[in-house]
This record gives C-alpha cells, structure tokens and sequence, in this order.
C-alpha cells in the first residue's frame, strides 16, 4: 500500500507532466485522485488543490492544536489519512 506521501508525489508528477490532469485536479480534484489513484473521497471530506505561483507559495498546516496528543502523533504518522479517507487510504508510517 501506498504512503501518504507516496500518493501525494503521484499526483504531483503527473500534474506535472500532463496539463489536462492539473487542470482536472484543481477543478475536480475527487475525481482527479479516483482517476490516478482509484481512491473514492468521501463526501464529506473537501480536498482543496492551490497552485503556486512565482508571487504566492502556499503552506499547509496539521489540524488545529485542539486535538489531543494521541492524534497529533498520529498526524506526524501519518495515520490521520485514514481517520479521513478510511482504511483503504491507511498510511504506515514505516512503509
């Protein structure tokens, strides 16, 4: 099974390699990912593509410091993909 970063750098490298891709991940990015990845996103979970650009760089934080420190380990690990996407999405941290 692929890592969280293991996905993300797919996507990423087509989106760079294939100009309708990109545009399909930033317009329609659940369809995009179940087109690339055979992922089915789940309603209620919103995925938000930006695109840099050469005057806006974009950061993405963790969740809010509200959660405990169980689930803050387990963003580090990655294993809050699965809390989102559900267990086929499940990251393992030492993959």
């Amino acid at each position: 099974m692929k890592t969280h970063e293991e996905m993300r750098a797919e996507l990423i490298g087509r989106a760079a390699r294939d100009e309708g891709f990109r545009a399909q991940l930033i317009d329609d990015p659940k369809t995009a990912i179940k087109d690339a990845l055979g992922i089915d996103v789940p309603e209620s979970v919103s995925v938000a593509v930006h695109e840099d650009t050469a005057t806006t760089a974009h950061l993405v934080l963790p969740p809010a410091a509200n959660l405990s420190e169980a689930e803050l380990q387990s963003v580090a690990a990655g294993h809050y993909v699965n809390t989102i996407y559900g267990p086929k999405m499940h990251v393992h941290p030492h993959a």
